[in-house]
């Protein structure tokens, strides 16, 4: 009998007595059937057991459980499905980032709107990275992850050298917090030029390790395409196909070509690197790949999903050798729709590793490299087809959102020495429509067969009604609601047309972002909500996604093979969801360590530059200060104690309110500040304020009246002393 009627049953904590009587009402079941069957789900943490040895459903209680993620202030935000929770420092007891927890979502101070964390259900013990120092006559590993540094980890006696950073496990809990544990692999020392890099992927658990079976593997694979591997393919090696990429990209996954038909369509050809060619599942390498899921883009180094030999070797699409790939032709019409399409294995040999500064340059009319100049017509017929898709992609709802990015340049030692700015252009632009194209095309060509789908589900309604009313009171007056038809797409276009400053309008498009869900990989098809587009997937890089090598080894499974489709569906079946899952778990995990990267980077330079002076945007504010980005785009904090006199955060007007009569601060208020502090390990910039430069006049109407703006907020003085009581 199916006990699972239960969770629902049980309104209330009950014996086991009780919740028996529930079961003979539903059918013939043993106590000891229903025994078992209360016991697991107190394992898995859906049932609770009280104090009374009575049961209920967690989810009929005000606990939850899930995973702790430290955040730089000490605090600490618990993800539980769908919903998160705040936790404060004082409230998250010995709890460290990815600490399984249960935590009290009900708090019994009235005053503090975080959860608690009562326990700790399980942590990692196997990869804690930390430098070895001694102390007295005993060596320790101190952790160098900060949401771990109130671990202490003592070695066993032997000789260890002082300096050295190491992963360790921890073996056997002495106290609350104390270990001793044991090294299982030395990483360099701690001055050693890029350590700060390879240290942050290794606490993220991305590791640059090749064990021997798969350096094996990679030293059999051929460094040029074979005679034997050009047949059952198509052969494009006289046809004109080229790469775009950055200038220093060397990993290239795609190539793209481009004729005009006589009916006036355009006949658009995409050919990405057939990886799977190399890389059989089941081989040392594959598993590297499944483990990796995804190559890291970190500052200077690059930590590939595949080992070298192959993401910049065989693999990469380079200029001017044969490449085994698979092309995706379509034509197109002149309202951008595909009207044919085919897809099929190929051989081709790029003719140029064209850079998007030298295209750029072409359709701005400025001066580029003469070998640029054969493909000028073609170039130019390739911007008028991406311009036509992406047109045709927003007047149907798509989302857009193109921001530009901090580069950071660094030197031969990966020590930062300046920024720029990397911005969405044309040729960018044209290389992102092209592959978007592609990836849908395929997936709805698939569609018939067990799939891997990039997913993008809707946001919830409250989120976005959330963000309208944050636009409202920020001054920027909207007609929609959240049952508006494509709403968000045309609030990113709103934000877009706002003429308020670069930086103030990133960010009005991350507070859009996080109204949204995470886009993931999934075996059911929901659409992609960013995209408007009911069927897409990653196909076009390889190299560095394991989802694209996945749906390229479906691809020659059920389109090139002659195998048994309805084996390959039920091996298919039962394994993509599994890699649908270890992908996006994957890909959030990348996207931590890159962010992590990011601001190690930026506060290392900035630590420079100390006592400088920086034009910034207020862009954030909480009860501990004010964020801004500056214009070279670096952010940072005026924490509370920095600022003049006593303020106050109103959440509702997006405000900090002076109690003492100085200038007020407005989200999007640009202003002059002074670097106070920078730290590299701490990933922290504060800077304070020198003056006032621009207000943001929409909200900023009552900024001179300040008595009037004390009136109508009374209880300002008494809630600044219950916010900042005991404030660290």
């Amino acid at each position: 009998m199916d006990l699972e009627f239960l969770l629902k049953k049980i309104k209330k904590p009950m014996s086991i007595d009780k919740i028996y009587e529930k079961c003979l009402k539903n059918g013939d079941v043993s106590l000891d059937e229903v025994k078992e069957f209360i016991n697991k789900k107190v394992e898995s943490f859906e049932i609770i057991k009280t104090p009374n040895n009575n049961y209920v459903p967690i989810n009929k209680t005000s606990f939850r459980i899930g995973t702790f993620k430290a955040c730089r202030d000490n605090s600490g935000i618990v993800f539980s499905g769908d919903e998160k929770y705040l936790v404060s420092f004082e409230n998250k007891g010995n709890a460290i980032n990815n600490d399984l927890v249960m935590i009290d979502t009900v708090s019994t101070n009235k005053n503090d709107r975080t959860s608690k964390v009562v326990d700790i259900i399980k942590r990692d013990l196997n990869n804690v990275v930390g430098e070895i120092f001694k102390m007295g006559d005993s060596f320790y590993v101190m952790p160098l992850d900060l949401d771990k540094e109130t671990l202490t980890i003592l070695l066993p006696s032997g000789d260890y050298i002082e300096g050295m950073n190491v992963i360790c496990s921890l073996d056997d809990q002495r106290s609350d917090n104390f270990y001793v544990g044991s090294i299982k692999k030395e990483i360099g020392y701690k001055d050693d030029p890029g350590m700060d890099i390879l240290l942050e992927a290794y606490k993220h658990g991305v590791s640059l390790d090749i064990n021997e079976e798969c350096k094996k593997e990679v030293l059999e694979l051929p460094s040029k395409v074979l005679p034997s591997e050009y047949s059952n393919r198509c052969d494009l090696r006289d046809k004109e196909i080229f790469t775009i990429d950055s200038v220093d990209t060397k990993d290239i996954d795609d190539a793209i070509s481009l004729e005009m038909l006589s009916n006036g369509n355009y006949l658009l050809g995409v050919h990405i690197a057939d990886v799977t060619h190399y890389v059989k599942p089941g081989s040392e390498l594959y598993k590297r790949a499944y483990t990796m899921t995804t190559s890291s883009y970190l500052a200077n180094t690059v930590i590939p999903m595949l080992p070298h030999e192959l993401s910049n070797g065989i693999c990469s699409l380079n200029p001017n050798v044969d490449r085994l790939a698979i092309s995706v032709n379509m034509e197109i019409d002149n309202n951008g729709n595909v009207i044919k399409y085919d897809i099929y294995p190929s051989v081709i040999n790029s003719k140029l590793k064209m850079d998007y500064d030298n295209v750029n340059n072409i359709f701005d009319g400025k001066d580029f490299d003469k070998e640029y100049i054969p493909f000028v017509n073609t170039l130019t017929l390739m911007n008028k087809l991406a311009k036509l898709l992406k047109n045709k992609r927003l007047k149907n709802g798509a989302v857009n959102f193109d921001r530009d990015e901090i580069k950071l340049i660094t030197d031969s030692d990966g020590v930062v020495t300046d920024l720029s700015r990397r911005s969405q252009r044309d040729s960018e632009n044209l290389i992102q429509e092209f592959m978007l194209i592609c990836n849908s095309t395929v997936a709805r060509d698939m569609s018939l067969y067990p799939f891997i789908y990039r997913i993008h589900e809707e946001p919830k309604i409250e989120k976005i009604d959330e963000f309208i009313n944050m636009l409202n009171n920020l001054g920027i007056k909207t007609k929609y609601s959240s049952k508006s038809e494509n709403v968000c797409s045309k609030l990113a276009s709103l934000i877009n047309s706002n003429k308020d400053n670069d930086s103030f309008n990133d960010m009005l498009k991350v507070q859009l972002l996080k109204s949204f869900k995470r886009a993931q990989y999934s075996t059911h098809n929901v659409g992609h909500f960013g995209l408007n587009n009911p069927c897409y997937t990653h196909f076009t890089s390889p190299i560095r996604r394991f989802c694209d090598t996945t749906v390229h080894e479906l691809i020659h499974e059920f389109k090139f093979s002659d195998n048994d489709k309805e084996m390959l569906k039920k091996k298919w079946e039962e394994e993509l969801p599994k890699i649908a899952q270890n992908c996006s778990y994957k890909e959030k995990n990348a996207d931590d360590l890159e962010r992590a990267v990011l601001q190690m980077k930026c506060a290392e330079y900035m630590e420079k530059l100390i006592g400088e002076e920086f034009n910034g945007t207020i862009v954030s504010m909480d009860d501990t200060g004010i964020y801004v980005a500056l214009d070279n785009m670096i952010e940072g904090k005026v924490r509370l104690k920095d600022l003049s006199g006593k303020y106050f955060c109103n959440n509702e007007t997006y405000s900090f309110i002076s109690l003492n009569g100085f200038d007020d601060y407005y989200l999007g208020d640009y202003i002059k500040l002074s670097l106070v502090s920078a730290s590299k390990e701490r990933r922290e910039i504060n800077f304070k304020v020198v003056e006032k430069i621009n207000e943001n006049s929409r909200i900023n109407k009552d900024s001179n009246n300040h008595a009037k703006v004390l009136k109508k907020n009374e209880n300002y003085q008494s809630m600044y002393y219950n916010v900042n009581k005991g404030r660290r």
